[in-house]
C-alpha cells in the first residue's frame, strides 16, 4: 500500500486526484466520486453499475456521514491508484496435451466438451493482447501420485469411505487415511516429463512467459496453480509480487476444477480477477454454471475475450473487479 506523501494523507490524495479532472478542494462527497468514477469507467458503466458505485462509496465512508474526510480519501486513493495502474496478467491453466487429447481430454468425460475449441481463442488473446505478463500452468505429477486410479492399491482407505478398493472405478471419489484425504480417481495424466504433460502443440508460447507446474508431491492434490510449496510460498504469488500484477485473467482447462480453484484463490488474495468465459471448457456443464456464479458472486468478472481485450488494449474498466478491490482494501 502506497504511503502518505512525507507522511500526509492529503497531499498523497491530492497528489492521486490531480491526475482526473476532480477538484480535490473542499469536500469529497458522493456526487464529486461519481463524477472521478464517470471519467474513469465511462458513464456506460457507471449507469450500469450505479449500485456498485455507491456501494464502493460507502466501503470508504467509514463513519457514514457522506463525506470522505483525510484518511477515508486516503483508502480511497490507495484503491483509485490500484484501479487506473494496472498490471495485466494473463493466466493460461493447464492446456496441456492429455487435457486435450490423452488420457484425460475432455471430451471423453461424456459431457460434450471440447477442450480443443479453446485453443484459437487463447492464441488470438495472445496476438492481439497487450500483456505485462503471461504465465503457463502445467499439471506435472509423478508417477505415483495420489489422484490416480491405477495407484489406488499404493494406500489404504479410510473406514469412513463409502468407496471401497473393491468396487472403486475411475471419477469415483475415496477417503484416504494416510494422508487423510478425500480425492476424486482420476485417469493417469500429465506424468512429469512426458507428452501428456507438455502443452498442447497448437498453444501459442510467448518467449518472455513463465511457468508453473503444480501437483509434484505424491500425497497432495493440487488443483489451483496458487498450490503452497513445502514453505507455505506459492510460485505463482512470488510471480506476481515480483512484477506488482493486480489484475489477473484466467483461461484453460478445466473450467469447474483447476480454473475455478486458481480464481477462488486468487479473489481470496484480493486481485482483481476476470475468468475468460469462452477460452475455457469444464467437466460437467452444470458445474460450470455454478462455478460462473461462484465466481461472480466472490467478486470477479466473467467475460468474453472480446470484452477482455477491451479492457486490455483500449484502457477500459470494469467496476465489477474493481468493486472486488475496493473491498480488500477497505477492510
Amino acid at each position: 500500500m502506497a504511503r502518505p506523501v512525507n507522511g500526509d494523507p492529503s497531499l498523497f490524495s491530492d497528489a492521486i486526484l490531480s491526475k482526473f479532472d476532480v477538484q480535490t478542494k473542499g469536500i469529497f462527497n458522493y456526487e464529486k466520486f461519481r463524477m472521478f468514477c464517470v471519467q474513469v469507467f465511462g458513464t456506460d458503466e457507471v449507469e450500469r453499475h450505479e449500485w456498485r458505485v455507491r456501494e464502493i462509496f460507502k466501503l470508504f465512508d467509514a463513519n457514514a456521514d457522506g463525506i470522505l474526510n483525510d484518511q477515508e480519501l486516503y483508502r480511497c486513493c490507495n484503491w483509485i491508484r490500484a484501479v487506473t495502474n494496472p498490471v495485466h496478467v494473463l493466466l493460461i491453466v493447464d492446456v496441456q496435451n492429455d487435457f486435450i487429447d490423452g488420457t484425460l481430454a475432455l471430451r471423453k468425460c461424456g459431457y460434450g466438451q471440447e477442450g480443443l475449441e479453446i485453443i484459437e481463442p487463447i492464441n488470438r488473446l495472445l496476438r492481439d493482447g497487450r500483456w505485462d505478463k503471461v504465465i503457463y500452468s502445467q499439471d506435472w505429477h509423478p508417477e505415483n501420485h495420489i489422484s490416480f486410479f491405477d495407484n489406488l492399491a499404493m494406500r489404504e482407505l479410510h473406514p469412513e469411505s463409502k468407496i471401497t478398493k473393491e468396487t472403486a472405478k475411475p471419477f469415483d471419489t475415496v477417503v484416504f487415511s494416510k494422508p487423510y484425504l478425500k480425492q476424486i480417481l482420476w485417469p493417469t495424466h500429465c506424468v512429469m516429463n512426458t507428452w501428456g504433460a507438455e502443452l498442447h502443440k497448437d498453444l501459442l508460447i510467448l518467449p518472455s512467459s513463465e511457468r508453473v507446474r503444480k501437483g509434484q508431491h505424491p500425497d497432495k492434490e493440487s488443483y489451483s496453480v496458487f498450490e503452497k510449496d513445502a514453505d507455505g510460498s506459492s510460485e505463482l504469488e512470488k510471480i506476481l509480487l515480483a512484477i506488482g500484477g493486480t489484475h489477473l485473467y484466467v483461461c484453460g482447462v478445466a473450467y469447474d476444477v483447476c480454473v475455478k480453484t486458481t480464481c477462488l484463490d486468487g479473489l481470496q488474495m484480493g486481485y482483481q480477477l476476470a475468468v475468460i468465459d469462452d477460452c475455457c471448457r469444464g467437466v460437467k456443464p452444470d458445474d460450470v454454471t455454478a462455478t460462473k456464479k461462484l465466481i461472480i458472486e466472490t467478486g470477479g468478472l466473467v467475460a468474453c475475450s472480446n470484452r477482455i481485450l477491451s479492457l486490455i488494449n483500449e484502457g477500459k474498466r470494469s467496476l465489477e473487479m474493481a468493486h472486488h478491490a475496493a473491498k480488500v482494501i477497505s477492510r
